[in-house]
């Protein structure tokens, strides 16, 4: 017997279209994605581009280095300061091309299970706490497009990158930039730290989950609502979908 719901769910939008409508016109683009997810195709295209970006640096003399300082210092601010043997042994595996494609390989791991982590986490925090139904592939379609802010940030930095050879966590787009004046210290660290982009992309993020579980409450209070149990009102009650239980005692 065949679902009615899956009758009448909406053509999915080509991968293009979704990708360049999660940056345009996010919320009407959400709706299509959360009634047809699809997170497999956006998700390699997002670890491709954040892949790409992050390695292609390195092939230019600026960014290997700068790649290196970076190295450097981290392990210094983890409190062990890497040793002269340490530094040297750096130094060679920074001119080794086949230790650049490996880092770009392992993109298509880290971006995966960083998506899949984050939407189990969005996935049993709203469905625990807001009583929704959502399916877990649903809630991985929305954190997968809405990663498509974060590699836009990556490609829009690609060209900074590649001319000046410094690369950063949070790239050049980053709060730090508004406050210019401030003396180095703990806010301008703290505003450095934190990317216009990823900034960006929480909120597309909320947006994409605020279709997907508003489509679900009105599906579930728009369900069987003739028989009118106690626990439908409570709910929708429970959804903050109170016009929807008055318009259903109406009917």
């Amino acid at each position: 017997m065949t679902d009615p719901a899956s009758s009448t769910a909406p053509a999915p939008l080509p991968l293009l279209t979704r990708i360049i409508g999660v940056i345009t016109s996010p919320k009407a683009t959400f709706h299509n994605i959360v009634a047809v997810p699809r997170p497999v195709g956006v998700l390699f295209v997002v670890a491709t581009i954040i892949g790409v970006g992050s390695i292609a640096p390195q092939f230019t003399e600026k960014g290997r280095v700068a790649a290196l300082e970076t190295q450097m210092q981290f392990m210094e601010r983890i409190g062990q300061p890497m040793t002269p043997e340490a530094q040297a042994a750096a130094e060679a595996r920074s001119h080794s091309v086949p230790l650049r494609l490996i880092g770009l390989a392992g993109t298509y791991i880290f971006v995966p299970v960083m998506a899949l982590v984050f939407a189990a986490i969005y996935w049993v925090a709203f469905n625990t706490v807001l009583g929704g139904t959502a399916s877990f592939k649903q809630v991985l379609a929305v954190v997968t497009h809405s990663q498509v802010i974060g590699a836009l940030g990556m490609l829009a930095a690609l060209p900074i990158s590649l001319s000046t050879g410094k690369m950063t966590p949070t790239g050049p787009f980053n709060l730090g930039a508004l406050a210019p004046g401030l003396e180095p210290g703990t806010l301008t660290a703290f505003l450095g730290s934190i990317s216009v982009f990823s900034l960006w992309g929480l909120f597309v993020t909320a947006i994409g989950l605020g279709v997907l579980y508003k489509a679900e409450q009105h599906e579930h209070c728009d369900h069987d609502h003739r028989n009118f149990p106690v626990d439908h009102v409570r709910r929708c009650l429970g959804l903050g979908q109170i016009h929807d239980v008055v318009v259903l005692v109406n009917k």
